[in-house]
């Protein structure tokens, strides 16, 4: 048996244990190494093998192969490939010549550089063809790897490529003298193979990459000492990596979680950051193109009609003298040059040639100029010039306007004449080029540049030297003024370009445009154009271009295309003598030409990425404008970053941000009226049908500052990205008017109170799936109402067109897009238009959500089952509930009022009359700023304790005496609370969806009806999982003080699956299901390992509901269950070994002190189930346990100073926060003595931070909801220690994102990072802030037992 067996990359011990088992076997054993080598010497790995080993080098392998493969057939012999044995193709010819000889194979596999690769960060699929660098010399510098560089980088793909090694190579004089003589081993580094990059790319100038292109150089990959850095090609040129062997990657297309990665080890970061925004910023720049008088010029890019007519009046409103005389103005779509995939149309026609030329010398040639450029045009040009870009010069393109296929034929044919000369005498040469240079120079003076003309490419022997080409395409290429005024022009497959050695150095070189414009121009050029429109143009910038380097590595120009500053109307002007040299041409050619003009505007522009079948992060966008007496003031959105600069569009300046648990607002100035945007998502507990209603208002209204009437328009739309998370997938959209749908075009002339809903969705839906958590079913929908409005409009089309069409013309045309395409394609958006004409104030209000039908996937006793939405019982199909939605909007106000108020009455009732804050207006002080830079304080808060702080550590306001934490000084707790409670409930209902049960529930201890729903949470931001247990117990004080009912609606769906048999284990699941909507259980068991956690959650939480509602028939049903539950618990809890707790990002611990008091408490709570369910004796063994266990707890879990609880079982130096104990104060379970909570809160403010107390001493990051869970079971000033330093860490960090419960404590307070950020966001244990609220509400209902010393009294 011949065994090719792969060693891995590293050392001796990467071999895998069934190839180390046949090494060891094997009868003879071969070492490959010539294609790679391992880290370590031969003798490691004869030791390590026990066997001998046998070096094979090239010649013995690829000529000698008979001593390896002799006696394979009786024998075991090993040949042993560093990587993997099919990395290389000698290995699979090895194989080949094996089979011949019917020598039976296998194949050992193990890691190679193109898998362990993906250390770098890079996703593998992201890779395209691999290619190999050998040391260049003197005389043999092959480019063959730049063809396969170039193909990968055009599709965005990444580029690995494998280094030269030579071992036992002969030079080339002991080769040819025949002489066993060998060189000493060398090994390309990453920094040469850069090097040698940059030198092919000098030569070919073909652009396939630059200097300045980004690439990841690694070195000894997989190895302990393994290094990686990530910098362009020409800081790696020069990088030392140290000792073999290394490999170079060159980036493609970069996503930009692999950004994030690679930028970890740049060698620059700053240079990295320039770098990259370089090569793939979303924001590009577009070229504008207006064309006078020329109807056949580009034609399939010309603007669409309305955004064309659009243009075209803005220009006729701002420049009315110059449009008078331009009545012809055509607009060309803007184009996006850096995108990696420039598609020009199928037509013949290519838009502007690559150089405008100029000279010092005039020639009059007015009359060439036949119906030419009147006096008044070029005028009116020259004030469009002025009014744009002032100062700016008039010169002259070249457009290309024959027939590519007659130019192709043409071009064939004369290569077929061509390819019958002989060109060997260079003297006949060189007099041929003199003799069409002197007639091209007839009417010119002496001295007047040369013109030169030939026909053939350089491929075909023709004067077009490789450095002309080179000069065209690279716009920095060898270019430097000259001292002479002197223009060589160079005739080059019907480009005209400019000589770079001679150029102007009064006006500088010509300026060229974008490079994807030259390339298509370059490479559609296929021989002499039959014919050819001469073209005079006004060229002005908007912007400067980006001043980062192009794809050449070369730094781009100002401005496209500018000549001098002189204008064309002086008919004495320089400009001029470019017609007199382009008809001698067009004449000598036989070429019709005619004359026309065009103005070219380069504008800087951001936006979705135009390159299709990219995943991407979302790209969703909301746009809202207000008009205001013909000024566009756009308060939502960045849409006006897509347009021309347009005088009347401007950004709304923003005043203020509120909110409360129902509401956000955002005010704004514009002009001469307040714009105020409010949100409202309402929180309504106890509403059922309006709790499921899946949308949101938006109310935009307007209110005059100066007393005065004003002209208003509303304007609002929303992008398609809103319905897919990739850009490459097909939307479908329709307009409806109630329930009818409106087809193609329409007007809003119906009934005014009608609701006009856009619908928007995937083309292919995919039923129960997610990616990014966006839904792959359903549809977004976005619905409006004239609602008063003087005229009402709508419009779905390219984002670009609609949002012009409104701020040019106030108003939408009614026209529905038709062509159904991606939202990286023209990017849909779907617009809605409100004219309420002169008024004082206004209002235009708007519906937004995502709607699913069916909405969860079931497993019940009917196998899995569809459920439909709850509000489908309520209101019927999803028009009928937008209708009601939209019209309901007063009455939602009035009960969201109605919660808002009585939250803020249960905050003051907590804290007392004495605290009672009016929020709406309050100003609290302002404590000293967190800036991360030293700069100390001293003062005393409002409870006359004196602090210092200081700005530059993490350890927050501190007591001078001992140095604990102090609260956040001179901050109303009542108010600091409150900000968090009301942040918090519009994120906790977010996450929750309700569904009509399946006929018949899945258990047969069910207690859910007909009038019940099912309740089912999204683990948002975490891992999607659907009822995570562990993640509705932190919730449930939100549902205990809200509406405890949605607490059983939430743990119904868990005992239907557990009690109807479809989970296995004697403990309690972790989730319903792996990935929401899929509520189809774990049959295998195999769900996340919580056993403890998930136990002791489902017994609390259910005592938790009876305490709030007094069911005791819940208890009754479920009481099996849950004695199945505990008497797991009274076998794990006090010692639950290696377990995973909630924190479970933080890493499995033994013994964890905080879990092991969570089970404790839950052995408690059956105690008091046990007595409510009839069974005394059960209830009365459960307590002694609960009591014993405690005992025993105590013993393990404090330090031995009795300061604190430890983060696990006797690791002294540990602690953590001790939030498992809030259940028994919570509940009134007699378990946990005073003394330990009063121990507690006495520990928290010795080991605080700025932003709060640490999770626990592993880490410096924290969690919100455990938190508050702690500061419930603390004395007052522990409590406000922990409620104002998650208020303080809300009000001055700067973290992007919704509310998290997860963060750093010191620094920043930003997110962790563990190696990656952890964005735990939105998520619904905010519920757990609502921890002071649900105790009171207890408090109230079934008044305190134990845990009055400090736990609630105090305050």
């Amino acid at each position: 048996m011949l065994y090719l067996v792969g060693l891995g990359l590293a050392d001796e011990t990467d071999i895998t244990v069934k190839g180390l088992n046949i090494v060891k076997k094997a009868d003879r054993v071969y070492l490959e190494a010539y294609t790679s080598i391992l880290m370590v010497d031969k003798n490691k790995l004869e030791a390590y093998y026990e066997r001998p080993i046998i070096v094979a080098d090239r010649e013995m392998v690829e000529s000698n192969d008979e001593d390896i493969l002799a006696r394979a057939d009786v024998e075991n012999v090993a040949f042993l490939v560093v990587g993997d044995p099919f990395g290389a193709t000698t290995h699979s010819d090895l194989v080949l010549r094996a089979r011949q000889q019917h020598i039976p194979i296998q194949i050992i596999h193990n890691a190679s550089v193109m898998s362990a690769v993906g250390a770098t960060g890079l996703q593998l699929y992201n890779f395209g063809q691999t290619v190999s660098m050998v040391f260049f010399t003197d005389t043999w510098k092959p480019s063959s790897f730049y063809d396969r560089v170039r193909e990968n980088r055009q599709i965005g793909l990444h580029t690995l490529m494998l280094l030269d090694i030579k071992v036992k190579e002969q030079s080339e004089e002991n080769l040819a003298r025949g002489r066993k003589i060998f060189e000493p081993p060398r090994f390309m580094t990453a920094g040469q193979c850069a090097a040698q990059m940059l030198e092919i790319e000098e030569s070919r100038g073909e652009g396939a990459y630059a200097p300045g292109s980004l690439a990841v150089a690694v070195a000894r990959l997989g190895a302990p000492d393994q290094q990686m850095v990530a910098g362009t090609l020409k800081q790696i040129s020069v990088t030392d990596l140290g000792a073999p062997l290394h490999s170079l990657v060159l980036l493609g297309k970069a996503h930009d979680l692999e950004r994030e990665y690679i930028r970890r080890f740049a060698i620059d970061q700053v240079d990295f950051d320039e770098a990259w925004v370089a090569q793939w910023s979303r924001g590009d720049i577009r070229i504008h193109t207006i064309i006078q008088e020329v109807d056949d010029a580009a034609p399939n890019n010309l603007m669409s009609g309305d955004s064309e007519r659009a243009m075209r009046e803005n220009f006729k409103e701002l420049y009315p003298g110059a449009m008078e005389h331009l009545p012809h103005l055509r607009f060309i779509e803007p184009l996006n040059p850096n995108a990696e995939k420039f598609a020009y149309p199928a037509e013949p026609y290519v838009f502007i040639c690559d150089v405008v030329v100029r000279s010092e010398d005039y020639i009059d040639i007015t009359k060439e100029m036949a119906n030419g450029i009147p006096q008044l045009v070029w005028d009116a040009m020259a004030e469009l010039r002025d009014a744009i870009a002032k100062d700016e010069g008039i010169g002259w393109y070249a457009v290309h306007n024959g027939d590519l296929e007659l130019a192709k034929q043409e071009r064939e044919a004369r290569d077929e004449e061509d390819a019958g000369e002989e060109h060997d005498d260079e003297a006949d040469r060189i007099q041929e080029e003199i003799n069409i240079e002197e007639k091209f120079s007839q009417g010119l003076k002496e001295g007047v540049a040369r013109l030169q003309v030939d026909n053939a490419g350089p491929e075909q022997g023709g004067r077009g030297s490789p450095e002309l080409p080179v000069a065209f395409c690279r716009p920095c290429a060898g270019i430097a003024p000259s001292e002479s005024t002197e223009l060589t022009f160079f005739i080059q497959w019907s480009k005209i370009i400019v000589d770079p050695s001679r150029s102007d150095p009064t006006h500088g070189l010509p300026r060229k445009l974008p490079e994807a414009i030259r390339q298509g121009w370059t490479h559609s050029m296929l021989g002499p154009p039959s014919s050819l429109v001469v073209c005079a143009a006004l060229v002005v910038a908007q912007e400067p271009l980006t001043a980062a380097p192009d794809s050449n590595g070369c730094p781009k120009k100002s401005y496209p295309g500018l000549l001098s500053s002189s204008t064309a109307s002086d008919t004495t002007g320089s400009e001029i003598a470019i017609y007199e040299r382009m008809v001698i041409y067009l004449r000598e050619w036989n070429i019709e030409y005619e004359w026309c003009h065009i103005l070219v505007i380069g504008m800087h522009v951001t936006g979705p990425d135009d390159v299709a079948y990219e995943i991407q992060a979302r790209n969703s966008s909301r746009l809202g404008r207000v008009t205001v007496d013909g000024i566009s003031y756009e308060y939502l959105g960045s849409g006006s970053t897509t347009l021309p600069k347009i005088p009347n569009l401007h950004p709304a300046k923003p005043l203020t941000v509120t909110y409360d648990s129902q509401y956000s607002n955002f005010t704004f100035a514009a002009g001469p009226v307040e714009i105020t945007a409010s949100f409202l998502s309402s929180v309504l507990p106890t509403d059922l049908c309006r709790t499921s209603v899946p949308l949101s208002y938006l109310t935009t209204s307007v209110q005059s500052t100066d007393s005065a009437s004003h002209d208003v328009q509303f304007y609002s739309d929303v992008n398609a990205a809103w319905a897919a998370s990739e850009n490459n997938v097909t939307i479908q959209w329709e307009l409806y008017e109630g329930s009818n749908m409106i087809n193609a075009t329409g007007d809003a002339a119906g009934d005014p109170s009608s609701v006009y809903s856009w619908f928007f969705y995937l083309q292919q839906a995919y039923e129960f799936a997610e990616e990014m958590d966006v839904a792959l079913w359903g549809n977004f929908t976005y619905s409006s109402s004239p609602m008063g409005a003087q005229n009402f409009s709508f419009d779905s089309g390219f984002s670009g067109d609609v949002r012009y069409q409104y701020v040019m013309q106030h108003s939408l045309p009614g026209v529905m897009d038709s062509d159904y395409r991606p939202f990286a394609a023209r990017e849909p958006v779907f617009a809605y238009s409100h004219d309420f004409g002169p008024v004082s104030s206004a209002s235009a209000r708007y519906t937004i959500g995502s709607v699913q039908q069916p909405i969860i996937r079931y497993l019940s006793s009917e196998g899995v089952v569809p459920l439909q939405p709850w509000w489908t019982q309520c209101y019927g199909d999803v028009h009928r509930m937008i209708d009601f939605h939209f019209h309901d909007f007063g009455q939602t106000q009035v009960l969201a009022s109605r919660f808002e108020s009585q939250l803020k009455a249960d905050v003051d009732g907590y804290y007392g009359a004495n605290m009672a804050m009016v929020y709406s207006n309050s100003t609290p002080s302002i404590p000293p700023s967190y800036a991360n830079t030293t700069q100390e304080y001293n003062g005393t808060d409002e409870y006359g304790n004196n602090y210092i702080f200081d700005s530059g550590n993490g350890y927050g306001f501190l007591d001078p005496q001992n140095f604990t934490g102090i609260a956040i000084p001179d901050v109303q707790e009542a108010e600091a609370y409150y900000s968090i409670v009301a942040l918090s409930a519009r994120q906790v209902m977010g996450a929750y969806t309700l569904a009509i049960p399946p006929s018949s529930g899945a258990g047969s201890n069910s207690t859910g009806n007909a009038t019940d729903p099912l309740m089912f949470q999204k683990e948002i931001s975490s891992n999607g999982n659907t009822n995570t247990v562990d993640v509705m117990f932190p919730a449930m004080p939100f549902f205990l003080y809200a509406n405890p009912n949605l607490l059983r609606y939430t743990m119904e769906p868990l005992y239907q699956n557990q009690e109807g048999g479809f989970y296995p284990n004697e403990y309690s699941m972790h989730d319903l299901g792996s990935h929401y909507p899929n509520a189809t259980g774990h049959v295998e068991g195999n769900d996340e390992y919580m056993p403890v956690e998930e136990s002791g959650n489902m017994i609390l939480m259910s005592y938790a509901y009876y305490k709030f509602t007094s069911n005791t028939t819940y208890l009754t049903v479920h009481y099996p269950k849950l004695q199945q539950f505990a008497s797991y618990l009274l076998d794990f809890t006090l010692t639950p070994g290696k377990q995973l707790s909630t924190d479970d990002f933080a890493g499995q611990l033994v013994n964890q002190t905080n879990l092991a008091i969570k089970g404790i408490v839950g052995i408690a709570a059956m105690s008091e189930i046990a007595l409510l369910c009839s069974d005394p004796a059960a209830s009365a063994s459960y307590a002694a346990t609960a009591a014993s266990y405690y005992s025993q707890w105590e013993t393990f879990a404090l330090d031995p100073a009795r300061t604190h609880t430890l983060l696990s079982y006797q690791w002294r130096s540990s602690y953590s926060l001790l939030y498992n104990v809030y259940p028994a104060l919570l509940l009134n379970l007699p378990i946990i003595p005073d003394s330990l909570y009063a121990l507690q809160s006495a520990f928290y403010p010795s080991v605080s931070q700025v932003f709060g107390v640490p999770l626990d001493n592993r880490h410096s990051y924290t969690k919100s909801d455990e938190s508050l869970w702690t500061a419930a079971t603390c004395a007052p000033e522990t409590r406000r220690l922990f409620v104002n330093g998650l208020a303080y860490w809300l009000n001055v960090t700067s973290t992007d994102r919704a509310f998290s419960d997860l963060f750093e404590t010191i620094g920043e307070g930003g997110y962790p990072v563990s190696p990656d950020p952890v964005f735990f966001i939105a998520r619904p244990v905010a519920g757990g802030h609502f921890s002071l609220l649900a105790l009171e509400k207890g408090r109230e209902l079934f008044g305190r037992g134990n845990g009055t010393v400090v736990g609630i009294e105090g305050y």
